[in-house]
């Protein structure tokens, strides 16, 4: 491994500590805390809302509202994670948000699935360390599972309408998402 990679892992270890640490003391009302989390997390959760919604405004609502439900919710994270870690929490939750508003007003203007580029999860924030270890591990799946996962996860496609688009059952590709989520865990712990 080189330098600037054990670098970036190492920051990546910091980055996930001090949310950790910021999102228990959310859970006890700490507003500063809160405060401090949103400095070090908005800007990663407005563009992963971004790639799900194209209007600004629109996702930096997404963005507010996502961050009414972690302060609002915070305590219910540990009673229902198995993992315990608040990073990966607060990024589903952001998700679920941006799906749920697609659900209400409508999909933006349909996306041709041939002009998503599958590769390159984020090329706006290349630089971060997670972003450059998920494409390294998303290159290693299997074209359909890898197609299917950033569709589903980064574009916000349901599975059923992946399925309509790609013609393929649901649970094909229920089984695609599923194994190439253990694939990706396992590569991104290594």
């Amino acid at each position: 491994m080189s330098f600037d990679a054990t670098q970036n892992k190492a920051e990546h270890i910091v980055f996930k500590e001090k949310v950790e640490h910021l999102f228990s003391l959310t859970r006890l009302r700490d507003q500063t805390a809160f405060e401090t989390l949103y400095g070090i997390t908005s800007s990663k959760l407005y563009g992963l809302i971004l790639k799900m919604v194209a209007d600004k405004d629109t996702a930096a609502d997404i963005l507010q509202e996502s961050y009414s439900k972690i302060w609002h919710q915070a305590d219910s994270y540990f009673r229902h994670s198995d993992e315990n870690w608040a990073w990966a929490w607060i990024c589903q939750l952001t998700r679920h948000t941006a799906l749920d508003h697609i659900r209400r007003v409508g999909r933006r203007a349909e996306i041709q699935l041939e002009e998503i580029n599958l590769t390159k999860f984020n090329d706006e924030t290349q630089q971060l360390s997670e972003q450059r270890d998920l494409n390294y591990c998303l290159a290693k799946l299997n074209p359909e599972p890898r197609k299917v996962i950033v569709l589903a996860y980064v574009h916000g496609f349901s599975h059923s309408e992946l399925a309509g688009k790609l013609q393929t059952p649901i649970g094909t590709l229920k089984s695609w998402i599923r194994r190439g989520l253990k694939e990706l865990a396992l590569c991104l712990k290594s």
